[in-house]
């Protein structure tokens, strides 16, 4: 299920979007606050990949609603997996960017979280990614922000959790790869079988199959300025279950 782009030029940078969704009685309501956002950006397919054996049609309904350029997907976590949440779902947006993406077209992937918050800044920024670029990552790892230390232009370290045991110490929000490195290291996708010890390491773990810390692109000013924010959406206090209201889909 996709709508595609009406016309592509080879020097504007696509920004292809991937967002793992998920069933929950807030889901709606994060899509459409994520669809506004997102809307408004120029050149940008949206991939959606749903956690479960099947999509949705009120889903696709409302995607085919916002008029945006995206592509509707189902892939139901595996039980084999004991990585981080969302990686069957980001490798399986990899393997559609890989097959269907055209070669030469330039583009840049990004994976973002449907209840995060986001200023439009981040999406016209990531757009110039040569190859991996970060930025701060703002109420994250128990601090009022994750963010790579610039000195001199240059990424030199990074201030967050578990710096020590992380290479690359950056929440998924907060890092944008350009599209020929998924073809570069082939095949790159997020491990899926991990040791129980490597709680929180897939950003890192995928980042270390293709860069160093010297190929960063520090943005947002050369991370002194917060786009994107770590929110989550809050669980309802949904205490009635009314079978009068069956029929509304919210």
């Amino acid at each position: 299920m996709e709508r595609s782009l009406f016309a592509a030029f080879i020097y504007d940078t696509v920004s292809l979007i991937n967002c793992r969704i998920t069933k929950r009685l807030t889901q709606m309501a994060d899509l459409t606050r994520m669809a506004n956002t997102l809307r408004q950006v120029r050149r940008l397919h949206w991939i959606v990949v749903e956690d479960w054996t099947s999509t949705n049609h009120h889903i696709h309904e409302f995607l085919l609603f916002t008029n945006m350029s995206f592509t509707y997907i189902s892939q139901a976590t595996r039980e084999s997996t004991n990585a981080s949440k969302g990686n069957d779902q980001k490798n399986a947006a990899i393997q559609w960017i890989t097959r269907n993406h055209r070669w030469g077209e330039q583009a840049v992937v990004y994976f973002a979280d449907d209840d995060n918050a986001y200023d439009l800044r981040l999406f016209e920024e990531m757009r110039y990614t040569q190859k991996l670029s970060m930025w701060p990552v703002g109420l994250r790892g128990g601090m009022k922000a994750e963010t790579p230390i610039v000195e001199d232009g240059k990424v030199t370290g990074f201030i967050g959790w578990a710096t020590k045991y992380r290479v690359f110490a950056v929440d998924m929000a907060g890092f944008a790869v350009n599209v020929n490195v998924l073809w570069d290291y082939h095949p790159m996708l997020f491990e899926t079988q991990m040791p129980a010890y490597t709680c929180c390491t897939a950003e890192t773990k995928f980042l270390e199959q293709c860069c160093t810390i010297e190929d960063i692109e520090p943005m947002a000013d050369n991370c002194t300025k917060v786009y994107v924010w770590h929110t989550k959406t809050g669980k309802p206090n949904y205490v009635k279950d009314d079978s009068r209201l069956d029929h509304i889909y919210v």
